[in-house]
């Protein structure tokens, strides 16, 4: 019990900062908390392994943020500032992995836990860098060009950035002596990050803005007009997308290792 509390309160601590900072609502604040809690319930290694996503996707936000916004402001529904549900999207497998890793079969565990966290990683990368620098994205269905922003589009920036991301995580793994293997980390992640883009491009919901005759994201577009169901899973979003991209790169690092 008092590790549970100390590791709260730290997690808390740090999560209240970021929350200062302007990289996290109040209740991705609280979502950060738990997340960061179970990690340090995993140990040292686990809260580097988090840090590394942290700090990494957090960064590349702000890198060139006003003109990833002229890009997609008006396309993707939430901001820079990560909700609870973006934080437990991305964070919530390995955080689950971490308290169960400290109960026994930790090999196992860390695979889970290691892929879902690097996926999430590899992801991110790839969207951020490849938003920015990528120019005009291509389906991944069908490679037909597709407006920056869309869920399923990918660059070749965006696809370079992800393996970067991938075989960094997978260093930083290594040199924590993670027993996972390294390339089972890295093809794992990268699995993810690829059936991230597909679940985009075919189950996520689509919206219409029948004013400005384009697709986007939002429930309301920018430009004040409701936005009309187009195709997709409804309530099917990109936090649910994201969410099973970090559970596939999870069982495809398990798979390998």
């Amino acid at each position: 019990m008092t590790s549970l509390i100390v590791s709260l309160a730290v997690a808390g601590a740090v999560a209240t900062i970021a929350w200062a900072a302007r990289l996290l609502t109040v209740s991705g604040a609280v979502a950060a908390t738990l997340v960061g809690a179970a990690a340090m319930i995993g140990g040292i290694r686990w809260v580097v392994m988090l840090l590394f996503f942290f700090a990494g996707s957090n960064l590349l936000s702000r890198w060139r943020s006003r003109e990833r916004e002229q890009l997609v402001g008006s396309f993707i529904e939430k901001g820079s500032r990560r909700d609870a549900w973006q934080v437990l999207a991305n964070g919530g497998v390995f955080g689950l992995a971490a308290v169960l890793a400290d109960g026994g079969a930790t090999s196992t565990w860390e695979a889970v836990g290691i892929g879902a966290i690097v996926a999430a990683t590899a992801d991110t990368w790839s969207t951020e860098v490849g938003t920015v620098l990528g120019g005009t994205p291509r389906s991944i269905l069908n490679g037909r060009q597709v407006a920056p922003g869309t869920s399923g589009g990918i660059t070749i920036a965006g696809s370079t950035a992800a393996i970067a991301a991938a075989i960094l995580a997978a260093s930083v793994a290594v040199s924590l002596d993670w027993s996972t293997p390294a390339p089972a980390i890295v093809l794992g992640g990268l699995a993810g990050s690829v059936i991230d883009s597909l679940l985009g491009a075919t189950v996520q919901e689509r919206r219409w803005c029948p004013s400005c005759q384009s697709l986007t994201e939002r429930h309301v577009h920018s430009c004040g007009t409701t936005a009309v169901y187009r195709g997709g899973i409804r309530g099917c979003d990109n936090d649910i997308v994201n969410l099973l991209s970090t559970v596939a790169g999870a069982v495809v690092t398990w798979i390998i290792s």
